[in-house]
């Protein structure tokens, strides 16, 4: 039955066209937090070529936790140049903002380029996330696009044992 139910939710991310702090707190029946692991700007000529952005582009990793458990590490790249529109004045100054919470605003549409299993290490080469038990982990990439370019590149490991325990957790507390 675990394995079934570890399916169908892998599936239910890998489908998912919206939100995933949405998604996963309505698995979790329970609020998201995200924690910034790390914030900086690289220089990476690979997806400023890739997606007519400058070279210099910020690399944002997060880990979604619900009640102090790891949920999904994430990857956001993104020309700040590109996105300096969306942003609010506040934020201008550290670039700390909700991604999500910028995209409420405007009219966009997320691109999947790959759902599938990956090793462990696959975001290393981005931030080394110290909550991996497993060799393997769920992994979604995309594309948030707006007019036609994209503005932004993300990547989400999912921890779905954390996940799966947390949903199993919120139903056994409702029977």
């Amino acid at each position: 039955m675990k394995r079934y139910l570890k399916n169908v939710v892998c599936d239910v991310l890998f489908r998912n066209t919206g939100s995933t702090t949405t998604l996963l707190e309505a698995l979790t029946n329970d609020h998201v937090d995200v924690e910034i692991v790390k914030e900086e700007i690289i220089k990476c000529h690979d997806y400023a070529t890739r997606y007519a952005w400058s070279d210099s582009i910020t690399l944002r990793a997060t880990t979604l936790q619900v009640n102090g458990t790891d949920v999904s590490n994430n990857i956001v790249l993104y020309d700040p140049q590109k996105i300096s529109n969306f942003r609010t004045p506040s934020s201008v100054k550290n670039y700390s903002f909700p991604i999500g919470r910028l995209l409420e605003s405007v009219e966009n549409r997320r691109v999947v380029t790959s759902s599938t299993t990956k090793k462990s290490n696959y975001l290393d080469n981005f931030c080394r996330f110290n909550n991996l038990t497993m060799s393997e982990y769920p992994v979604k990439e995309y594309q948030i696009v707006y007019n036609g370019d994209v503005y932004f590149y993300i990547i989400e490991q999912y921890l779905i044992d954390n996940i799966l325990r947390l949903l199993n957790n919120s139903y056994k507390d409702e029977g």
